[in-house]
């Protein structure tokens, strides 16, 4: 298909294999976005959080729209990138039993896949090139044994048995370089991670203002405790009531930052986001992150992750146009898809059609659809539609072209249509 390459947005890991930049991913209400980016938190939370399993409704993860649903397991894979060595983490999960639990180190431009662990239920084999010996093998089958719904990989983290360096080395990726942002998703610890890195606070103010939201600029605001309490004597009220005991908190309301309370040398202090809101004839309002519209609340959550996706994370967002309107998420989108020196990478969720036909934004092979059939999610992508550079990929969707789009009419369902 003939369109602007963007080469740009191809880096090229370990020299020499080719990664996309950006995913923007389309499909109707129901065809299964928001599944994709759940499949990622479950399988992120499994390898990191050993009693991930015992904290929900399993069952509620099983594909359930057929007979005898739950005697298929749960199966989801994920390839990585870090540090330009490649992995392959797959896991397999039954309503009693870990059937399957796989890392592998892959060496895609050699087509090769060296194990690092399998496990089968309770039984672990390693590595060729890892010499094991008879105690490790004990000590892992003990372990699982204790903690049978448990990832190998999470009870590694905690108790590390498992000599091979490759195993913490994998673990770090879904800690520290995949980041998801869900619809209703907000930093409890915003204001904290704001204060402690100070670049991303200033690319935070710098977009905040850029985005035209009425703020001119953002700023952390730092007082005494006691001062603020006797000055905000409702709000102090709410605070349990041994907080004298607590090092540091973040205070949220209706899933709003609201302000940080942390002990710094014998001194508690109080941090809030502080906006300059413009006004009538320029008059310029310092009003907190409570006064802010939900689109620029989303909008802060979003910039986070945004900086953590151009220094190099894997950033995973569900519906980035929540709150948003359509300029502002063209705007975000934008930005990162035209900033050259970003490494990390963006996929997204979006019902945004206008970005379809921003030609210099996006690649055709970095859209993609989701569409459902026979309650099963399937996706595909827009390079799979080979057509000539003229054609409107947003009227070919909205035509219904490339699938994943529903037509809704509820007058003429409903027997109420009329002739205008």
């Amino acid at each position: 298909m003939k369109r602007t390459s963007l080469s740009s947005h191809i880096s090229m890991l370990a020299g020499k294999l080719p990664v996309l930049k950006m995913a923007a991913i389309y499909g109707a209400n129901g065809a299964g976005k928001s599944n994709l980016v759940k499949a990622l938190e479950f399988i992120r939370a499994f390898a990191l959080n050993k009693n991930f399993i015992k904290s929900i409704e399993l069952k509620n993860f099983f594909y359930l729209l057929k007979e005898d649903a739950m005697k298929a397991p749960i199966c989801l894979a994920i390839e990585f990138e870090n540090q330009n060595r490649f992995f392959f983490y797959e896991i397999e999960i039954s309503q009693r039993d870990i059937e399957k639990e796989g890392l592998y180190e892959t060496f895609p431009l050699d087509n090769k896949v060296e194990p690092i662990f399998e496990r089968k239920r309770l039984k672990v084999t390693f590595a060729d090139s890892t010499t094991v010996d008879d105690a490790i093998v004990e000590a892992t089958k003990k372990m699982l044994a204790k903690n049978p719904m448990a990832s190998l990989l999470a009870l590694n983290g905690e108790f590390p048995i498992v000599q091979d360096p490759r195993c913490k080395f994998a673990a770090k990726w879904f800690k520290g370089q995949l980041e998801i942002i869900g619809v209703h998703s907000f930093l409890p610890t915003l204001i904290d991670l704001l204060r402690d890195n100070k670049p991303m606070m200033e690319f935070a103010r710098k977009l905040i203002y850029d985005l035209e939201v009425g703020v001119n600029d953002m700023n952390m605001a730092e007082s005494d405790f006691d001062q603020w309490a006797k000055n905000h004597i409702n709000l102090a009220n709410t605070l349990p009531g041994d907080i004298d005991k607590v090092k540091s908190m973040s205070l949220n309301a209706n899933n709003t930052p609201v302000l940080s309370i942390s002990m710094e040398d014998g001194v508690r202090k109080v941090y809030q986001l502080m906006f300059d809101n413009i006004g009538k004839d320029g008059y310029v309002g310092h009003l907190d992150t409570s006064s802010q519209s939900d689109g620029t609340l989303r909008a802060l959550t979003l910039l986070p992750a945004l900086y953590y996706a151009k220094m190099g994370k894997t950033v995973v967002v569900d519906e980035i146009n929540c709150c948003l309107s359509p300029t502002m998420v063209k705007g975000i989108v934008e930005f990162f898809s035209k900033t050259i020196d970003t490494v990390g990478q963006l996929i997204f969720t979006t019902h945004e059609e206008q970005l379809l036909d921003e030609r210099d934004i996006l690649r055709s092979d970095e859209i993609w659809f989701v569409d459902k059939k026979e309650g099963a999610s399937i996706i595909y992508s827009h390079n799979d539609f080979k057509e000539h550079h003229t054609i409107s990929p947003m009227r070919g969707y909205k035509e219904g072209r490339y699938g994943a789009i529903r037509y809704i009419n509820l007058l003429q369902k409903n027997g109420q249509e009329t002739d205008i």
